[in-house]
């Protein structure tokens, strides 16, 4: 197959662009060895695997290493690796935003940024966790509803963790710090060599806090626990078509996390309880059973199956308890097929069967116990094949037709006006067209044109405030135009992927209403666009240098808030760091200093834009001596300067602002050895 091994030669030449791990140049004569290398580097941003330089669309990568590079073990730490993405908790890890390419939902449980772990789309509770033994993350920039379906209106994060094989591998770790402390273990290795593989791993991890509390004295009021623990076997008989993967996986959250602080206490980090109220209180509990399958029906034929169900119960007090519970039950198949030497491609359906329950305490006088339930019901059918035009010159289109059912069961028994009950329901479809082009200008530069269209379904509003909520709210959907370009220079030493991009969005879903009695309705159009670019340049095969930035403007177009900027997406954000190994005989291993900082232009946290977060920036540091006999120390230091800045804000009323705010500076120490 001449023409399908000159795609995959060339894209093996640009594959390094986006993993920045420390690489020296290669030589003329290093290059059949670099070839061998980096085949392995292959992503599934296009549900079949692929050569990274052969995709046609925004795609960054992180690998496992990485992210411990950069101390990242939470995903809504990947921000401080992927230039452009933005992830802020707005009052707690369980209400956590992702913005992508200016594209953001104000609602909580119908996000715009969609995350899946390794195959298993989360619940939006469930973005905030935590990051364990992961081989690489991709990050899909713009509307990727052709493929990847429901809600990934403006990208998607695909969380790939490792496989367990016939290796025994182990890794066992502990770091002491200030205010975060916790231990994590990791053992995987076979049960039956050839044939079954397990892994077994846990983490425990102490937050001790950085807000005092004015009235008591208490200092670390928004301390919290996370425990996690992930077991997966994998059936993969030597020489045989069928691979299946068990993973059941459970995380736990306990935080008292979630405080809203007056503006005049937000430099100082303080909370009063005497005219605040007690703490906040937040358990979450994330309980995920998923079954992965693959069969090589023949060397052009693969089948592949994903199964999940996915518990989460949470119980957060403010004031009142508001437990909420979701229940979320997935089915995926698909088929990668090649058909002779010019085309390949993949096909499949998704359904997915979701039931949420959320109960409120009622008030006294007014209104007893409230109870809403929502029950979604998602199927799809979609496929994506790419023909090659010439050796160098690729077409690719993909189709996806999407179907949406929602039903909403009110009921609060009260008096008078405080008494009402509703049930409605709703369905919603979408066809998501996808069409790109991609040529190989040379074995080292690619560029793409692509024009993808995003599906975020409508629905019912989970938080209930008043009879209006049994109207739903209609779908809003976009359309991304995008031109990019991955290439090398200098010897084979810098790497770029650089996008310039244009998404306009309709039917923009946007609360309304006063804080406490706000429905979700659409108001108005939206348009992003901008320009991004992220590099890694290998200075000597000791000093290797990242860079990246996202330049760009999202506003509202039409309706109440025309011309104003979308919340929680700031025009510019800068990514900047180095790794250094230390040349040294000294230690018998290597020694390596990694350098960060981000920068993040002013982001508006209200869709008139009255309150926001001036510009900061975020610098960290880390020293670490990794030992050949697999002994490791690492000292870091995050937000060094202990820059205070807010996540959130909210009127509550007469000028009353309160916000939230990001991490203090985290110092500490981690010793982990691994073998």
């Amino acid at each position: 197959m001449p023409q399908r091994s000159f795609r995959c030669r060339t894209a093996i030449l640009v594959a390094p662009l986006l993993v920045t791990a420390p690489l020296p140049a290669l030589s003329a004569d290093e290059a059949g060895d670099s070839v061998q290398r980096l085949e392995a580097l292959t992503v599934t941003a296009t549900k079949r695997d692929q050569a990274l330089g052969s995709v046609d669309a925004a795609v960054s990568v992180r690998s496992g290493e990485e992210l411990a590079q950069a101390g990242v073990t939470r995903l809504d730490q990947l921000d401080r690796v992927f230039p452009g993405l933005v992830i802020r908790a707005r009052g707690n890890r369980a209400y956590t935003g992702v913005t992508i390419r200016g594209v953001t939902s104000p609602d909580y449980y119908n996000p715009s940024v969609q995350v899946y772990v390794d195959g298993v789309p989360q619940d939006p509770a469930n973005f905030a966790q935590e990051l364990v033994n992961v081989e690489r993350v991709e990050l899909l920039r713009g509307p990727q509803g052709t493929l990847w379906g429901r809600n990934a209106h403006g990208g998607v994060i695909n969380v790939i963790t490792r496989t367990p094989t016939d290796r025994v591998e182990g890794l066992a770790a502990v770091t002491l710090g200030i205010p975060e402390r916790g231990a994590q273990a990791m053992i995987s290795g076979p049960l039956v060599p050839d044939r079954l593989a397990a892994e077994l791993a846990v983490r425990w991890n102490q937050d001790q806090g950085q807000v005092d509390d004015i009235a008591t004295g208490a200092t670390g009021i928004d301390e919290g626990i996370s425990r996690f623990a992930r077991l997966k076997l994998r059936h993969a008989p030597t020489g045989g078509p069928l691979a299946l993967t068990l993973t059941a996986t459970r995380e736990e959250l306990e935080s008292h996390e979630e405080l809203y602080i007056r503006e005049r206490n937000v430099e100082d980090r303080s909370y009063d309880s005497a005219t605040q109220g007690d703490r906040a209180w937040l358990d979450r509990q994330v309980t995920t059973l998923a079954l992965a399958g693959d069969y090589d029906l023949s060397e052009a034929l693969r089948l592949s199956s994903v199964t999940s169900w996915q518990s989460r119960d949470m119980t957060r007090v403010i004031t009142v308890n508001t437990p909420e519970s979701q229940d979320s039950f997935s089915q995926e198949l698909r088929l990668a097929f090649q058909a002779g030497e010019r085309v390949d491609g993949v096909m499949g359906g998704f359904v997915q069967d979701t039931g949420f329950t959320r109960t409120t305490p009622g008030y006294p006088g007014y209104y007893g116990p409230d109870r809403n339930e929502v029950d979604t019901r998602s199927y799809a059918l979609f496929g994506e094949a790419t023909y090659a035009l010439t050796p160098v010159l690729d077409l690719t289109g993909g189709l996806r037709w999407s179907r949406e059912e929602a039903e909403i069961r009110y009921d609060r028994p009260g008096s008078g006006p405080y008494d009402f009950r509703f049930q409605a329901r709703d369905d919603f479809s979408d066809i998501s067209p996808k069409l790109s082009l991609g040529w190989q200008l040379a074995p080292d530069h690619r560029v793409w044109a692509t024009i993808a269209r995003g599906f975020k379904p409508g629905g019912f509003n989970h938080a209930v405030s008043s009879t209006a909520d049994a109207l739903p709210y209609d779908s809003e959907t976009s359309t991304n135009y995008e031109l990019g370009w991955r290439g090398t220079a200098a010897g084979g030493r810098l790497d770029i992927d650089a996008a310039v991009y244009l998404i306009t969005a309709a039917d923009k879903q946007i609360y309304t209403g006063p804080l406490g009695a706000q429905v979700l309705r659409n108001m108005g159009d939206a348009a992003s666009h901008g320009i991004e670019v992220d590099t890694a340049f290998r200075a000597t095969p000791d000093l290797t240098l990242r860079a990246g930035a996202t330049l760009g403007r999202s506003e509202f177009d039409g309706g109440p808030y025309d011309g104003r900027r979308l919340p929680y997406a700031p025009d510019t954000t800068l990514r900047a760091g180095l790794r250094w190994i230390v040349p040294q005989t000294t230690v018998p291993g290597a020694v390596a200093v990694d350098l960060g900082a981000d920068w993040v232009s002013r982001s508006w946290f209200d869709e008139a834009n009255t309150l926001s977060q001036s510009a900061y920036a975020l610098l960290d540091a880390a020293v670490e001596v990794d030992l050949d006999a697999g002994y490791a120390i690492r000292v870091f230091a995050r937000n060094l300067t202990d820059e205070v800045y807010r996540t959130s804000s909210f009127d509550f009323g007469g000028g009353d602002i309160r916000s939230t705010i990001g991490d203090g500076r985290t110092i500490g120490i981690t010793g982990s050895w691994r073998f």
